[in-house]
């Protein structure tokens, strides 16, 4: 038998880059010798599904981790609450997520190249264990934040009012696309003809589901001519997060300078009774109390006095760990400001909103810990600050359902804001007029019904131009964002229209993509027309005939005549020895007893017997 090392070194092979580049990232099968053309075996068939079902995943993941940029900071401070240290853990996550997104997707398409052209399918062992591991580690982070983590499931439906028309579309061309490659494998197979069967009906139903799928869609973004409600007010989520730390003097200043309609805040009770604003219940995240209270880090931020307060540093830790990557563009002036930032009061902030236009202000008022002296007073020590800072009562969306009887007998023109949903009575009793939800607890059902009964709605927390398109769309009064500055570029819904224009696009994209399938496969058909053969009887020994070429050789015997010893120089003189022809080739004798040149095999032929056979 002809060895691949005599092969390899006395023939003229010719060069194949994107083919070994193709088997050799795939299966590691970078030398010709080891590939093959031989059927896949079922493992390798079930190790494809695999990736793709893996890519699919991938898809999925990466999909979420683009919804849910609209909450990264809230995904930052949980996981800081969950080990104790800063770190841009959504930017780690969303970048392993892409990386294995274009690693799956590599692999799926060097699996379609793969059958394309007629290679076996045969993946690295490394790819192998990748995928599963790829595939477990999206299952357990998927069970994991379906526990810790629900709401931003929600948030993933949410979007499919917006992203379902583009990713219909996107669908459609793709699945469009891979109609070509699909069709020439499918008239190639030589497999049974009920397995080509139930693949090709199997891909004419996903392109069905695709192409009908807008029937279920139903987004607020397809409105009627002229009915487009008026765009949502803008609440200041802690100020301006993503120019300056959190809750501080500076941020609500910020912030305001984007023309908000009013600030969002959290409010907590020292220890001498004087409202501040902090997020968190320690004071760990956004302050030096490391430095100034070394053996009270751990204490709830309330069992602090003002006084202690005011001597920690709120600002620095902006500038250090650069949650929104904005520090770094700040000049020397900016930075000084942030460094001489602390801990502002409830009244403060209050001075703030008058100073500004008498901006609305809403907070959440979260009760003392226990232990506190302030603990069953909180409320109304709340109530007198703001009312001593002079600040009109009717600007003041009181949130906090803590005594809220007792606050509607002594400040009548705060706006009472319900947190959740109540009976028609209870609404009526409280004077209700604001509803303060998250995207999760509303639907847009209940947002149309608030607006019935006179109760406008207010969502939190909503950073990212599609989710504000989408609630502009729905009709609420306002929306709470710690993007303000991003927010209030947004002149107009990212996408809207009407049904009808709508009903166009999606019939014509439809019927010229169906169009376009049916033609690859009536071209593809004819490229590779379907030739009756018996598989018993294909083998080396098999008759080949070349249009060009009046002999018939088997591949065995052109094979072996195209490797054959080539004798050694004969000694000057001796004419014993016949040489054979400079192309390696013998000549075949012709019917008449002569050497007919026309027989031999050239070496295009000679070529790509090699490459059937390998």
């Amino acid at each position: 038998m002809v060895s691949h090392v005599r092969l390899e070194n006395q023939q003229n092979y010719r060069q194949q880059v994107c083919l070994s580049c193709m088997t050799g990232l795939y299966g590691c099968r970078w030398k010709r010798y080891r590939r093959s053309t031989e059927p896949t075996t079922v493992i390798e068939k079930t190790f494809l599904l695999i990736t793709i079902l893996a890519f699919a995943f991938m898809a999925m993941w990466l999909y979420y981790w683009i919804i849910a940029e609209n909450s990264a900071d809230d995904f930052n401070w949980f996981m800081w609450t969950t080990t104790n240290s800063w770190f841009h853990w959504f930017t780690l996550v969303f970048t392993l997520t892409i990386i294995a997104f274009i690693y799956t997707t590599f692999l799926v398409l060097l699996a379609i190249a793969h059958c394309i052209t007629g290679q076996q399918l045969h993946l690295y062992i490394v790819h192998k264990v990748t995928i599963i591991i790829l595939l477990c580690a999206c299952i357990a982070f998927c069970i994991t934040l379906t526990e810790l983590w629900p709401e931003e499931w929600d948030l993933l439906f949410i979007s499919l009012q917006v992203t379902a028309p583009i990713l219909q579309i996107m669908g459609v061309v793709i699945l469009t696309f891979l109609t070509w490659p699909l069709a020439g494998i499918w008239w190639k197979s030589t497999s049974s003809t009920a397995f080509r069967w139930v693949t090709f009906i199997a891909y004419s139903c996903l392109l069905l589901f695709v192409y009908l799928c807008p029937l279920a869609f139903l987004t607020p973004c397809m409105l009627g001519h002229n009915s487009l409600p008026k765009r949502p007010l803008i609440m200041t989520h802690k100020g301006a997060p993503m120019l300056a730390p959190e809750n501080t003097e500076l941020s609500f200043q910020k912030a305001a300078s984007y023309n908000i309609y009013g600030f969002e805040s959290d409010v907590r009770i020292s220890l001498d009774g004087i409202p501040f604003l902090m997020h968190d219940s320690t004071l760990e995240r956004t302050t030096n109390v490391h430095k100034v209270f070394p053996n009270r880090t751990k204490h709830s931020a309330e069992f602090f006095t003002f006084e202690e307060l005011q001597q920690l540093d709120a600002g620095s830790w902006f500038l250090q760990k650069n949650p929104f990557y904005t520090a770094k563009r700040m000049s020397k002036a900016e930075k000084q400001q942030i460094k001489n930032q602390t801990i502002p009061s409830l009244t403060k902030l209050m001075q703030v909103a008058k100073h500004y236009n008498n901006k609305s202000v809403i907070f959440d008022l979260f009760m003392p810990p226990s232990g506190h002296p302030y603990r069953g007073n909180f409320t109304e020590q709340t109530v007198s600050f703001i009312k001593a800072s002079g600040i009109q009562e009717h600007q003041i969306w009181w949130l906090s359902d803590f005594k809220r009887d007792w606050v509607l007998k002594n400040a009548p023109d705060f706006e009472q804001t319900a947190t959740t949903s109540m009976a028609p009575k209870d609404f009526k009793r409280f004077q209700i007029v604001h509803m303060n939800a998250e995207y999760s607890q509303v639907t847009d059902q209940d947002i149309q019904d608030f607006k019935k009964i006179n109760i406008s709605t207010n969502i939190y927390t909503v950073n990212k131009p599609w989710l504000y398109s989408l609630y502009w769309c729905i009709g609420v009064k306002s929306v709470t964002s710690g993007a303000c500055q991003v927010l209030q570029s947004v002149e107009a819904p990212i996408w809207h229209t009407t049904p009808q224009i709508w009903r166009i696009i999606w019939i014509l994209e439809d019927c010229v993509s169906l169009i376009c399938v049916v033609l690859i496969f009536v071209f593809q058909r004819y490229r590779f027309p379907r030739r009756p053969s018996n598989p018993e009887a294909i083998s080396l020994h098999t008759n080949r005939t070349f249009p060009h070429n009046h002999g018939k050789k088997s591949d065995r015997e052109l094979l072996y005549r195209s490797n054959e010893d080539t004798p050694m120089p004969a000694p000057a003189g001796d004419a014993s020895i016949n040489h054979r022809p400079h192309n390696g080739y013998e000549d075949i004798p012709s019917p008449d007893g002569t050497s007919s040149p026309t027989d031999s095999l050239p070496d295009p032929q000679h070529e790509e017997i090699r490459m059937t056979l390998e």
